[in-house]
């Protein structure tokens, strides 16, 4: 029995079942406190379907599959605690703390496995790669420390976090034209 085609069919219907009900809502809704939940959890779906996604296309190479389980366990994770906070009528703090903690690793982990699919072809690029996922790592935990002290640091602390954030992208980008230029040579 092939689970991943079930699992990739019943996500395309869930996606386009959930597509089909925002898009009623904002059609023909009120913008009430339950079309709201609807449409946030709509959102929530495609969020984090993405993320899962993301991860799991590592799930094929040798030595990445934990990397893969643990990128779609966490976004899974954090959709449950999402939608639960959506839906629960509790001003729970911690809850929606938890929620961007989850997120926040569904969302580092998904970037570095979309990364980790490049075919690298020189130890240059490897250094980049290497460089970039240890600038992924750092604003991530950065941002997490950011939630947990409910961003109350100094103002040194963001722009360190604005930084590698700037370095995280700048690696993000020229991994895979490093890759293609070494490529040629």
């Amino acid at each position: 029995m092939n689970y991943k085609k079930y699992f990739l069919i019943s996500l395309i219907a869930a996606l386009g079942l959930s597509a089909l009900v925002g898009i009623y809502i904002f059609l023909f809704g009120d913008a009430e406190e339950t079309e709201m939940r609807v449409l946030t959890t709509t959102l929530a779906i495609g969020v984090f379907s993405l993320l899962g996604l993301s991860c799991a296309t590592l799930q094929n190479r040798e030595g990445l599959r934990w990397l893969s389980l643990t990128g779609v366990i966490i976004s899974i994770i954090a959709f449950i605690i999402t939608v639960y906070g959506i839906w629960s009528d509790s001003e729970i703090k911690d809850l929606w703390k938890a929620a961007g903690i989850a997120t926040t690793l569904a969302v580092g982990l998904a970037h570095v496995s979309l990364l980790l699919l490049i075919r690298i072809k020189s130890s240059k690029t490897k250094y980049v790669l290497a460089a970039t996922v240890l600038f992924i790592i750092i604003v991530s935990v950065m941002f997490i420390n950011g939630i947990v002290c409910e961003f109350e640091q100094d103002e040194f602390y963001f722009r360190l976090l604005g930084v590698f954030a700037i370095l995280d992208v700048l690696g993000t980008i020229t991994t895979p034209l490093l890759n293609k230029l070494m490529e040629k040579k």
